[in-house]
């Protein structure tokens, strides 16, 4: 026995201290594997955690997304639902115009003796005599005259045209027309006709039952025709 343990001595000792030497690195292993393995199983579970986050958050956003666009959809339903209330154009503001002051009405002319007035046409003349009551004499080329041999109750007043007699081509039914008399009192007679005439006819110039106012004026070139106003006295 003594001889066995002398002879197994010397590797058992060896044995010992090489597994006391050994014991560190036989014991730290298993720690080193350990932290590996949960170093491992935390870096998965991180990565499993950071994955799961990543869905959530992109669930979250395309939740988001879609509310989003549901709603724009919506808004869009409900504004092409909702009518449109028509805006019409502003109406302009009516602005009466503002009246002019009204002018004051001219004077009216003064009718003097052996003067004739007609107030439309603006003509204002005096009137002279003609006193040839066969009508050779030529009437005069400027101004009225009224003939003295005319009827009774009848002024006559003769006047060229073309000259101071040509504006009343243009008198009409209902133009009043005033006449002063030598003795200064002021006619005044409304127009009852116009018409031509032959210069051979004489009628114009006879008598009339009314006092009425006869006027004369040439209608042609040459005095063939004479245009005639009559006017009753008012």
């Amino acid at each position: 026995m003594a001889g066995f343990l002398r002879r197994w001595r010397a590797p058992l000792l060896g044995g010992i201290a090489v597994w006391l030497l050994s014991f560190p690195l036989l014991t730290s292993h298993p720690i080193s594997f350990q932290s590996a393995a949960h170093a491992a199983q935390g870096a998965v579970g991180a990565r499993d955690v950071d994955a799961g986050e990543h869905r959530l958050i992109r669930q979250s956003i395309n939740q988001q997304r879609d509310a989003a666009e549901v709603a724009a959809a919506a808004a869009l339903l409900a504004a092409a639902a909702t009518p449109v209330p028509l805006v019409s154009a502003p109406l302009a503001t009516a602005v009466r115009p503002v009246a002019a002051a009204p002018r004051p009405a001219p004077a009216p002319a003064v009718v003097r003796a052996n003067t004739i007035v007609i107030p439309r046409l603006g003509l204002n003349q005096p009137v002279g005599w003609y006193r040839d009551c066969l009508g050779r004499a030529p009437v005069p080329r400027w101004g009225t005259w009224r003939w003295s041999c005319a009827g009774a109750n009848n002024i006559y007043v003769m006047a060229h045209n073309p000259g101071v007699f040509t504006p009343i081509l243009g008198l009409r039914a209902g133009d009043i027309i005033r006449y002063g008399d030598p003795s200064g009192r002021v006619r005044t007679y409304r127009v009852s006709s116009t018409t031509i005439v032959s210069n051979t006819q004489m009628w114009p110039l006879g008598a009339t039952a009314a006092s009425t106012l006869t006027l004369q004026t040439c209608w042609t070139w040459d005095g063939s025709r004479d245009f005639i106003v009559r006017a009753l006295e008012i």
